[in-house]
């Protein structure tokens, strides 16, 4: 219970970094990062680069949807990379991890498994802070579920530890909410 605590204070100490939101769409809110990688873990620049790979910027940009974005920041990510043997700490080598851990996981193919795993980031409507903590099940783009437990996002991984959602980091966008989590969701149970 502590460490929950810990993270729980963590969470509301971290910097908050400024994003567009309101008129700006959920890539929009994303890419205000920036996407270079750089010394900062608390944007958003591993998931705007994996957007990217994956070709999902446009669906993102799309005003005629409403959804939500359970976005892990660089920390996320970076958390992810170090879940799955990476040892150090810099957004860069992560990112290339992660894209070799992918590649292997897809059998020489990494964009269907990393479409599926941002897919999985998105729910099918938009949810404010107290929908996601009261939700049951979070049903996602990927069809798949989430299923919330308070302020952690239990996915289909059981080997790794869950996110949880930052509130203070709760973006409005033109076509929906923007949540930041602590981890990356991973919709299938890693071999």
């Amino acid at each position: 219970m502590k460490l929950k605590s810990l993270i729980l204070a963590s969470a509301l100490l971290m910097p908050v970094p400024a994003f567009a939101g309101g008129g700006s769409t959920l890539t929009e809110i994303v890419a205000a990062s920036g996407g270079e990688f750089d010394r900062n873990p608390f944007d958003y620049d591993l998931l705007l680069n994996a957007v990217i790979a994956a070709d999902l910027a446009d669906a993102l940009n799309d005003e005629s949807i409403d959804v939500t974005l359970f976005a892990p920041n660089d920390w996320g990510f970076i958390r992810l990379a170090r879940d799955l043997g990476y040892g150090g700490w810099k957004e860069d080598e992560a990112f290339a991890f992660i894209v070799d851990a992918l590649t292997t996981l897809g059998g020489g193919n990494p964009i269907p498994l990393l479409t599926d795993i941002l897919l999985y980031h998105v729910a099918t409507e938009s949810l404010s802070p107290l929908q996601v903590i009261f939700a049951g099940e979070i049903e996602t783009l990927q069809g798949g579920v989430i299923r919330p437990q308070f302020l952690r996002l239990r996915d289909n991984e059981p080997d790794l530890r869950d996110p949880y959602v930052f509130l203070p980091l709760n973006v409005k966008a033109s076509n929906g909410r923007l949540h930041t989590i602590t981890r990356v969701l991973i919709p299938i149970d890693i071999p």
